[in-house]
């Protein structure tokens, strides 16, 4: 995943639209990026995954 996008997805999914909460480390969630994908999940229960095509 390109380092802008990565960047524009951690800006809009920084904090969890669920329960508002940024933490994403000891157990308060995860931020995944890996070539073609973002997750992002909190400890409430939300997740996202994005998946792109790499270009």
């Amino acid at each position: 995943m390109k380092l802008t996008r990565t960047i524009a997805l951690m800006e809009q999914y920084e904090k969890c639209p669920k329960c508002g909460s940024s933490y994403v480390a000891n157990g308060e969630g995860k931020l995944i990026v890996e070539d073609t994908t973002f997750h992002r999940s909190c400890k409430c229960g939300w997740e996202i995954t994005v998946e792109e095509d790499e270009q």
